[in-house]
């Protein structure tokens, strides 16, 4: 863990997610733009327990820094799928 996650006071909520998996890649989507993020599980066994990845019943927090909330928002939205 490095410095900065260390000192959580300054991370801020960005977005709750369904399950890990979506906010994984909304991780590796962040971590592509040079923006630090991390995951909080606020239900570590899931659903059906911890073999199935499903859906979590309370959800998955993505964090970022504070200074950098607008911009991991920015980025998240423009790598959503288009609807046609």
């Amino acid at each position: 863990m490095s410095p900065d996650q260390s000192n959580r006071s300054q991370w801020v909520a960005c977005r709750q997610f369904g399950n890990e998996l979506e906010a994984s890649i909304a991780v590796a989507i962040l971590d592509g733009s040079g923006i630090p993020s991390i995951i909080r599980s606020n239900d570590s066994v899931g659903l059906f327990g911890s073999a199935f990845q499903g859906y979590s019943a309370m959800g998955v927090t993505l964090m970022v820094p504070s200074s950098a909330l607008e911009a991991a928002r920015t980025v998240l939205a423009l790598a959503r799928p288009h609807e046609s």
